[in-house]
């Protein structure tokens, strides 16, 4: 039997709750980069200047203009949607996986449906906290006038509600559950297959180093897949509504529209700071993780 299926298996709110802080506890760490992430993401839409040179270009204008306390806007959204998005997906796949376990049925296939299914399920909950997170951060790039000013996630997703409706606080839905998918299957997945072949070829003991090993080529692996439909899900949740029309009527628009007037290069736009954000992140995040894990287990079920 491999070291990794002798992981017991805890109960659900336990897996929950650790997805939860877990993600909470990356995002102190790479919200700056997020920030930036969506800074680059929206630069230059439909063929417009670009807000930014380059990459450094980018930081050294944020910290000029907005001062350190702009890498944190969004922050309390980010938490909020960690709280839901993170607990949602990571939790739900670690005990969809460890019940196939269980049954016997833990194979790549069934893995990669319950990733997708944890996946796609998370992203629709989530996703009024989503726009909250994509509009605060971007805010400072728009001019005084046109900024929305959210105070908070609380007047984020209470003022969306009432300018654009119920429906509002689901834009990008489509887009933010398809990237959701890819990045569950590939993030997941690609964590739990490194750490397994690391320990069962390697003789790489479970810990720090495995974890964060596993957790490169995870995030690698993620950031790749899933970048242009983070771009597409940020051009569509941070586009203003005029006397109740939208910019884009939906994914396929935006997507034709960017590739037109930007290239399709354009689809990887804020690479640089989408893989450092996902890289340290996915470590940080599965760091937690397992760190967590250990401490429940040595604390709640050590004898069992």
């Amino acid at each position: 039997m491999s070291n990794e299926q002798k992981k017991k298996v805890l109960p659900f709110y336990v897996n929950f709750s650790i997805a939860g802080l877990s993600g909470m506890g990356s995002a102190v760490f790479v919200h700056p980069l997020e920030v930036l992430k969506f800074r680059m993401q929206l630069s230059g839409e439909k063929g417009t200047a670009s807000d930014h040179k380059s990459s450094i270009h980018a930081i050294i204008n944020m910290a000029k203009n907005e001062n350190i306390s702009g890498f944190y806007k969004g922050i309390t959204a980010n938490f909020m949607r960690q709280i839901i998005f993170t607990s949602t997906r990571v939790g739900c796949y670690t005990s969809l996986v460890d019940e196939l376990k269980k049954r016997g049925q833990g194979t790549v296939l069934n893995n990669a449906i319950a990733s997708m299914t944890t996946g796609a399920f998370a992203a629709f909950i989530s996703t009024p906290t989503d726009i909250a997170v994509v509009r605060m951060t971007a805010d400072g790039r728009l001019p005084p006038e046109s900024r929305r000013n959210y105070k908070g996630v609380f007047d984020a997703l209470i003022k969306i509600r009432k300018d654009e409706g119920i429906t509002g606080l689901w834009r990008g839905t489509v887009a933010t559950v398809l990237r959701a998918m890819t990045a569950n299957l590939t993030q997941l997945m690609s964590y739990d297959e490194a750490k397994v072949y690391m320990m069962d070829n390697y003789n790489m003991e479970n810990g720090l180093k495995l974890h964060t090993v596993s957790s490169m080529i995870s995030g690698i692996v993620y950031s790749v897949s899933s970048n242009p439909m983070d771009v597409l899900k940020t051009r569509i949740q941070q586009q203003k509504i005029v006397d109740g029309k939208a910019e884009y009527s939906g994914i396929i628009e935006v997507a034709t529209t960017l590739v037109k007037s930007e290239g399709v290069m354009a689809l990887w736009k804020g690479w640089p700071f989408y893989y450092l954000r996902v890289a340290p992140g996915t470590v940080l995040l599965f760091i937690f993780m397992e760190q967590l894990r250990k401490a429940y287990e040595d604390n709640f079920i050590k004898d069992q």
